[in-house]
């Protein structure tokens, strides 16, 4: 995906030097380092509680979007937090096909959905260190990417 078919506020976000993709508002830090692969848990929060995308850090509206492996879908229990429709399709075309793990999960997964939804509700694990999960509810669109 060109930088032009970014959306804007994704397109200015800072780059990571090391694949060329914008780094997710929701994996970076406050104190500068991040990583592709880690969600920043209180971003992730943040993002649940002020409905603001966990790709470009902008104010949501409805409806939401959640985009996690197709296990994720199937379990219908989401580790990205919500983003804008257009971000989850960026975010699909630029981070499902690195060759690294991306957006919290440990491994690359070869399957990916994107589920279109009304509401959500925030599950915080009742075991220190699990991570932060979304179960999306009035769901009205899901749709599965092979990578």
């Amino acid at each position: 995906m060109a930088s032009a078919d970014l959306p804007v506020a994704l397109a200015e976000r800072p780059t990571d030097p090391s694949y060329g993709v914008p780094v997710p508002f929701a994996c970076e830090r406050d104190d500068g380092p991040y990583s592709l692969a880690v969600l920043n848990r209180k971003r992730v929060i943040q993002c649940a509680l002020s409905r603001i995308c966990g790709i470009c850090g902008l104010s949501l509206n409805n409806p939401v979007v959640f985009v996690g492996t197709g296990d994720d879908a199937d379990r219908n229990d989401f580790r990205v937090p919500p983003l804008h429709l257009e971000c989850a399709r960026a975010a699909l075309a630029l981070y499902s096909r690195l060759a690294t793990p991306v957006l919290g999960y440990a491994r690359r997964s070869g399957s990916w959905a994107l589920v279109v939804t009304g509401g959500f509700e925030l599950e915080r694990p009742t075991v220190r260190g699990e991570p932060v999960t979304f179960r999306p509810n009035s769901i009205t669109s899901e749709r599965r990417v092979e990578v």
